[in-house]
This record gives structure tokens, C-alpha cells and sequence, in this order.
């Protein structure tokens, strides 16, 4: 009885630490020191505070960055459609509010 008893807590805790785990937001890396990696980087998280400030360090536009920089091969809109979080928020931010999801490009900034 005390066996089955262990076994089953056992089983409980490993099948939430399990949720929890899988639950957990995902976290990007640049993967080199390019500042495009950086700003591909501090889009995803969400906080235009961050993006505002990763943009200042690099002395591009916004525009310019909408327009130029890939992150994995994606336009920059579309990278943080896919992997980021508050993302009408942030591509409203680099497109100076003419983000829509349904948009195919932004080439009319």
C-alpha cells in the first residue's frame, strides 16, 4: 500500500514539474554579436522600452529595419508574428502604427 501510495506522489510531481516546464515562454538568443541579432532578439520579448532601446544602439531607423533586417530568414514583422510576445503592440512600434497581421509586406512606409 505504501509503495503504490509513493508511486503515485511520484508520478503526480514528475507529470506537473512537466507542465510547468512546457508551459515556460521560451527565450531567444542572438546567436553572434551582430546588432541585428540583438534587435531580432529584443523584439520577441515583447517590451518596447527594450526594442527602443536596442534600436537606439544600433543608430538605424526604425523603417530602416522594417525594411532591411531578416531575423532566421523572415522579415522582422513576421519573425515576431511567429516567436514574439505583444506583437500588435511591437509591430505597431517599428511600422510606425501601419502593422496589420493580414499585411504581406511593408514597403508603403
Amino acid at each position: 500500500m505504501m509503495n503504490t501510495l509513493t508511486k503515485i506522489i511520484a508520478t503526480s510531481v514528475l507529470t506537473l514539474s512537466a507542465i510547468g516546464m512546457a508551459n515556460a515562454a521560451t527565450e531567444y538568443v542572438a546567436a553572434d554579436d551582430y546588432m541585428t541579432s540583438k534587435l531580432c532578439v529584443a523584439a520577441t520579448e515583447g517590451s518596447k522600452l527594450k526594442l527602443s532601446k536596442a534600436i537606439e544602439k544600433t543608430g538605424l531607423s526604425k523603417r530602416f529595419i522594417v525594411e532591411n533586417v531578416t531575423c532566421n530568414n523572415q522579415e522582422m514583422t513576421s519573425f515576431v508574428e511567429q516567436h514574439g510576445t505583444n506583437v500588435d503592440n511591437i509591430n505597431n512600434y517599428l511600422t510606425a502604427g501601419k502593422y496589420s497581421q493580414n499585411q504581406e509586406t511593408i514597403a508603403s512606409l
